[in-house]
């Protein structure tokens, strides 16, 4: 500002100082907050991917529900604030949702057309080598953001209709029964090119896991690929009397144990089974994913980190995933070291 003011005339000055300020007063909130701001203000903006049953999602009785839902409410509780949660649409990369929500914000949301950035980003990736990366000049590719507080683990599934397959033993059953998976996902690129495209012909693809789930409980293919929580989750429901439904109300997606036969028993054991199998040439198997703020607010990060410590050591995270019918897997960093 000191920069500016002399460019001015005197006469000038004191409005333009007023109107900087009243500027600066009307953006501030739409910006992500430090710590010292969050505990002022007495609310804390998390972000969570909208639509993505167990993690976070609508239930059928319109509120939020998942996974990382109770995290974020968790992080809230634990800092003695509010819970004011974003609904993330996924862009093309983790890059483009960091930026959008985070260092950078969006507009789409907001009604008077400033840009909205979050306080905190769920499930985004723990890894060393994704958060070190270069961009195409050699410069760090995340400079902008703290990547820190990994809270599980995930990993490839397969689900199979048992009552036409035994348990896959190795990845040549996809040359010969159809697959399931989403749409611009690893699977999806797995299925199309490994091995010379020998699975392409078999792949299905479908725009969620729950349809491609849905799919399998119908018969029309013999197998889903997909990550572990995902499929766990709907093996859950699938399990559920046929009168029980599980409704995604943001997008109208419904799941019924009942799609897969007009006439089944309320009562009916669900067919669809899960194993785990090993994918070669699929790449890591298995991940962890952790959580993200901008890199200048370090202090926030720290009193999230202890509280995300805290609900591990306390037993928490095992009751939510047990809660939406996931195994919870601690990440490598809490593991006991063996003696």
């Amino acid at each position: 500002m000191t920069r500016i003011l002399p460019l001015i005339s005197t006469r000038l000055r004191p409005i333009f100082s007023i109107l900087l300020a009243t500027w600066m007063l009307q953006v501030g909130p739409s910006n992500a907050l430090s710590y010292d701001d969050i505990q002022s203000r007495g609310v804390i903006g998390i972000a969570v991917y909208s639509n993505f049953p167990p993690y976070s999602f609508m239930d059928e009785n319109g509120n939020p529900a998942g996974m990382d839902v109770e995290l974020a409410n968790a992080l809230a509780k634990g800092l003695g604030v509010e819970l004011n949660l974003h609904w993330m649409t996924p862009d093309e990369t983790v890059e483009d949702d960091m930026r959008n929500y985070l260092w950078k914000g969006m507009n789409l949301s907001s009604d008077d057309g400033q840009r909205v950035k979050a306080d905190v980003m769920l499930r985004v990736p723990y890894d060393r080598a994704f958060a070190m990366q270069r961009d195409d000049l050699g410069l760090p590719a995340h400079e902008l953001v703290h990547m820190f507080a990994p809270y599980h683990s995930e990993r490839w599934l397969l689900a199979y209709d048992g009552d036409k397959l035994d348990t896959p033993q190795t990845a040549a059953r996809f040359m010969y029964h159809p697959v399931g998976v989403e749409v611009d996902t690893v699977p999806q690129f797995y299925l199309t090119t490994a091995y010379g495209g020998r699975f392409r012909d078999n792949s299905r693809t479908f725009p969620s896991v729950t349809e491609a789930f849905s799919a399998l409980t119908r018969g029309d293919i013999a197998m889903v690929i997909g990550m572990s929580s995902q499929l766990q989750w709907l093996h859950q429901q699938a399990s559920y009397p046929a009168s029980q439904k599980v409704k995604n109300t943001s997008q109208n997606e419904e799941f019924s144990s009942d799609t897969s036969k007009k006439n089944a028993s309320p009562d009916a054991v669900p067919t669809q089974k899960l194993t785990e199998l090993a994918f070669p040439l699929l790449g890591r198997a298995e991940w962890e994913l952790g959580i993200a703020v901008h890199t200048n607010y370090r202090q926030l990060a720290y009193a999230l980190e202890d509280i995300v410590v805290a609900h591990i050591e306390n037993g928490d995270f095992l009751r939510w995933g047990e809660k939406y019918g996931v195994r919870y897997q601690l990440p490598n960093r809490y593991l006991p070291v063996p003696l």
